[in-house]
C-alpha cells in the first residue's frame, strides 16, 4: 500500500486555504489539478509502497518520535510554488519550517533508517499543496499569486498521522492508518487561533 507520514490541517485553517485556492482558480489560466480540501496536509515523509505488516513497526518507531516532540506551531505566511512560481509544477501555502518541525524530520529520518528506509533530504519549508500544474502557463503565476489574499495564519500541530493513499480516476483517497499525539513538554509558541 502507498503511504506517507503527515500533519493534519485544522478545519479553520482548511477553510482559509479553500478561500485562497478559490481566488487562485479564477486567475490561473492553465489546467491545474486542485487538491480536495479534505486532503490538505503537511507532508512529513513520503514512504511510497510498503508491506501492510510494516505498519506495526512504523507505529512503534513513530510513537518514540512523537513522545520527544511537543505540540508546536507552523506559520503559514505565503503562497508559492515548486520549483518556483514562474515554473511551478506545484502550488502551495506554507512558511519556514520551525525548529520543532525540523527536529521531527530529523528524528523520523533516523527512525525510518533503522527500518530500512533511505535517508531523506531535510526540508527548510513546511507546506500544504493546493494544486498541481498540468498545462502550459500563459500568465506568470507570480502575477496571479500577487493578486490573491496572502495568508497570515498559524497551524497548531498536535498529531502525526500515517496515511494510506489510494489512487483512483477521481483523485487520491486518503485513509489514516494511525494517529499519534505529540506529547513532550508544553506547547511551543503562543499564537492565537486566528494567527494574530
Amino acid at each position: 500500500m502507498r503511504t506517507f507520514l503527515c500533519i493534519p490541517v485544522e478545519p479553520n485553517i482548511r477553510k482559509r486555504i479553500v478561500s485562497v485556492a478559490n481566488e487562485l482558480q479564477s486567475r490561473v489560466d492553465t489546467y491545474a489539478s486542485w487538491v480536495q480540501p479534505a486532503n490538505y496536509h503537511v507532508t512529513v515523509r513520503f514512504l511510497g509502497e510498503i508491506d501492510p505488516m510494516l505498519t506495526v513497526d512504523l507505529k512503534e518507531a513513530c510513537q518514540g518520535v512523537a513522545a520527544q516532540i511537543p505540540p508546536f506551531d507552523i506559520s503559514l505566511d505565503r503562497v508559492d510554488g515548486f520549483p518556483n512560481l514562474d515554473r511551478a509544477r506545484v502550488l502551495w501555502v506554507g512558511g519556514e519550517a520551525p525548529e520543532a518541525f525540523r527536529s521531527l524530520l530529523t528524528l523520523i529520518d533516523s527512525s525510518l533508517f533503522t527500518l530500512g528506509f533511505p535517508h531523506a533530504r531535510m526540508e527548510s519549508l513546511a507546506h500544504i499543496t493546493i494544486a498541481r500544474i498540468k498545462g502550459r502557463v500563459h500568465t506568470p503565476l507570480s502575477r496571479s499569486v500577487a493578486q490573491v489574499t496572502q495568508p497570515a495564519w498559524v497551524l497548531h500541530v498536535k498529531h502525526l498521522v500515517l496515511m494510506e493513499s489510494r489512487l483512483t480516476p477521481r483523485g487520491a483517497i486518503y485513509s489514516p492508518l494511525f494517529t499519534l499525539p505529540f506529547s513532550a513538554g508544553a506547547h511551543v509558541g503562543g499564537e492565537s487561533e486566528n494567527g494574530v
